[in-house]
């Protein structure tokens, strides 16, 4: 894959996908089919498609998608037979955009695999193909004054012709191609025998930098210990500055100030403004990085992200906060997800954690955060600390890279604990409300008056 920044009126990115494939079937094949980024959505426009160097046509299917395209063979490829596919096309997105893509003059950062051709396997009961390739090898050629950070395994980067050429290489298990480029200052900092790296637009001073790197290099290092390791030579944090909008789109929401990358965050400039020494930058960072473990690793399943996916990322700055401050950070930590969860009734009507839906509001999605939370601390409460934590680290070694929902979940926990937890899933995630004994035993934090 490679990428290409033009610096045109609108800004666009020039895409030029190879594939190297076999027939590996017991037939000739007479046509293929490949599914390309949305016209509406990317802004796709100039597609040219190439078999061995010969120009083929890319038609669209009769299916009405404008995604889903045929490519028809002529001639046919023979079985054992070795062929190259070229897709070259540009991409300039118009407003409002996509959470999948995100350019202006300036910087520019992908997060979907779908800016990228798909090819489907092969019509037939027994047709194999259309896999996430082994390995994919990314090329980035952008001004000469931009950096690039890509999912995966940096490759070295050299000048050429007044552009920079940086390239990596993705692995199965890495983010489907990520990608963040820009104009950005960069301050690397080593803090706790690890490493943070900033990417801002302005440069910062090295105190805040350093006194934010502390905070964050030992965030990072809680999650290691109570989550599982995620690569065995800790990669660098990263905390890249980018335009409100770009957030916006990339989280797919209005309210957005941050979306995860491996490792690290993209913090909108209005976070960076409020200082990166600041309680309100550094938990937006260390809740973005903590989906380094709950999103990346493992990806809750679609419909139960609100309850899973949120509250999990909520309990780990739970857990980094009694890292720092003890139990009292934790027991303040939960009054304050009380205090919010309370707060939303009064904004929606309260739902049980397992019907809430990801295209419920904003307003209703908050029990998610502070609820999903809650049944964490719960558990830890009940079953104890490390038996919860112990067991989430399971699941991220073995589901690495696979989605999981709560039903595997349950089942690590109670090979940990030794125990059925049937039933307290049941209350947790099938009845409105918190349960009594939670209130009960956080009730002074919560209610300071009383």
């Amino acid at each position: 894959m490679e990428v290409r920044y033009v610096g045109a009126s609108p800004v666009q990115l020039h895409i030029r996908a190879t594939y190297r494939l076999k027939n590996t079937g017991t037939a000739d094949l007479d046509s293929l089919e490949v599914v390309l980024p949305d016209e509406q959505t990317f802004g796709r426009r100039n597609l040219r498609a190439q078999e061995d160097g010969r120009e083929v046509a890319v038609e669209r299917n009769g299916d009405g998608s404008s995604r889903s395209m045929h490519i028809r063979l002529a001639p046919s490829w023979p079985q054992k037979q070795r062929r190259s596919l070229v897709f070259e096309y540009d991409l300039a997105p118009a407003p409002p955009g996509r959470a999948a893509l995100a350019v202006n003059d300036g910087s520019f950062h992908i997060r979907d695999a779908a800016a990228f051709p798909i090819l489907r396997p092969p019509k037939g009961f027994f047709a194999t193909g259309g896999e996430h390739p082994t390995e994919i090898a990314l090329t980035f050629r952008v001004p000469a004054d931009f950096r690039v950070f890509a999912g995966g395994r940096e490759r070295g980067s050299q000048r050429r012709s007044g552009e920079t050429e940086a390239r990596f290489r993705l692995a199965k298990k890495d983010p489907d191609s990520l990608v963040v480029a820009g104009r950005y200052q960069e301050k690397g900092v080593s803090a706790g025998g690890g490493r943070v790296i900033f990417w801002t637009f302005e440069p910062l001073e090295a105190d805040q930098a350093q006194a934010a790197a502390t905070r964050l290099a030992a965030t990072f290092e809680t999650y290691r210990s109570a989550f599982g390791p995620i690569e065995k030579i800790p990669p660098p944090v990263r905390m890249i500055e980018t335009h409100a909008r770009l957030i916006q789109e990339a989280a797919g929401s209005e309210d957005a100030a941050g979306v995860a990358i491996p490792a690290g965050a993209l913090l909108n400039r209005q976070a960076f403004a409020l200082g990166v020494t600041s309680e309100a930058f550094l938990d937006l960072a260390e809740h973005e990085l903590a989906n380094t473990w709950f999103g990346q690793a493992i990806v809750p399943r679609r419909r139960v992200e609100p309850a899973l996916g949120e509250g999990l990322i909520e309990y780990a700055a739970l857990v980094a906060a009694e890292a720092r401050g003890g139990e009292a950070a934790r027991r303040a930590r939960v009054a304050l997800l009380l205090r919010r969860f309370d707060e939303s009734r009064k904004q929606a009507a309260d739902k049980p954690l397992l019907r809430l839906e990801p295209s419920d509001p904003f307003e209703q999605r908050v029990f998610g955060y502070s609820k999903g939370a809650l049944f964490f601390v719960a558990l830890e409460d009940q079953y104890g600390k490390e038996n919860v934590r112990r067991a989430l680290s399971h699941l991220v070694s073995s589901l690495r890279g696979e989605r999981f929902g709560f039903a595997a979940l349950m089942s690590t926990l109670e090979l940990e604990t030794g125990q059925k937890l049937g039933e307290f899933f049941r209350l947790w995630l099938d009845q409105t409300g918190i349960p009594a004994e939670v209130r009960s035993r956080y009730e002074q934090e919560t209610n300071p008056t009383k």
